[in-house]
């Protein structure tokens, strides 16, 4: 009886800049239709940095009278939050797509422009705007950690291609961060490969490693961008990366549907007089 032992697709040690038998990174593979060749410039027109973490609650702090934070228990009894860019997502009360003009811009926020008073567990709508038909470079950066644990991101409205993963050359560096992906990205050190890079809309980044990835931002719109994972995207692990302007979309059809929090009015406990 004869045995075959199929390559890992994606290993876990993301060893992708070496040739090996036993396993194939995405980066590795080609695409199989052409590759618009601006996606193929050295540099992009935008280029994004998104670290993402979880915080850590310590339970006085969460359980604080009259407030109600999303959080989720980890297997460990961990109480956290997920942070991209120091940020937790938070929904509009409304569709920005056909009700952007209801929306005050104070919800909005993004890693350059925090809110003055925002705390460690910063909430707010994640929303980074790049210019219609830019290249993006978005380099997403895995400061989780947790073994055997890789977060799948997955982008809705356009697919990118996968430019890069690995992990730190620096053999003394245990945990990657933003900092030290800047660094390696200033020294040419973050691995990328031109060579008809795959389309992808879903990609898991390695633990402790980075993704690079590329996209042209063609299709107008506010899309969102998280981990795939429900219970990350419950608490809060997503932005919306909103691609062009309102006069880059269609206008809103008349009498669409609207949306909105709809809270019912709070009304006092009925004690009837005896």
């Amino acid at each position: 009886m004869a045995y075959f032992i199929f390559p890992i697709l994606n290993p876990l040690d993301a060893i992708c800049n070496v040739k090996r038998n036993d396993a194939i990174c995405v980066s590795n593979l080609k695409s199989a239709r052409p590759v618009d060749k601006s996606i193929l410039q050295e540099r992009p027109d935008v280029k994004i940095f998104l670290p993402f973490r979880f915080h850590f609650y310590k339970p006085k702090d969460l359980f604080q009278e009259n407030t109600y934070k999303n959080y989720l228990v980890a297997p460990g009894g961990d109480h956290v939050l997920s942070l991209v860019d120091e940020i937790s997502y938070s929904a509009p009360p409304a569709p920005p797509l056909s009700q952007m003009h209801e929306l005050s811009p104070d919800l909005f926020c993004n890693g350059d422009n925090r809110p003055a008073n925002c705390a460690v567990d910063c909430r707010c709508t994640h929303m980074i705007d790049v210019p219609l038909n830019s290249i993006v470079e978005i380099v997403l950066v895995d400061e989780v950690q947790s073994p055997n644990l890789s977060h799948p991101f997955h982008l809705h409205g356009t697919p990118y291609n996968v430019i890069g993963i690995g992990r730190s050359p620096d053999k003394n560096i245990k945990k990657i961060n933003l900092k030290h992906a800047l660094d390696l990205d200033r020294k040419g050190l973050l691995h990328r490969q031109y060579n008809l890079p795959p389309f992808k809309d879903t990609l898991a980044v390695p633990n402790n490693g980075y993704v690079v990835l590329r996209l042209k931002a063609d299709n107008p719109g506010y899309w969102l961008f998280h981990c795939h994972f429900i219970y990350h995207i419950v608490i809060g692990m997503n932005l919306i990366l909103h691609i062009g302007t309102q006069g880059d979309l269609p206008p809103v059809p008349p009498n669409f549907p609207r949306c909105g929090d709809h809270l019912p009015t709070i009304t006092p406990p009925f004690f009837p007089i005896h």
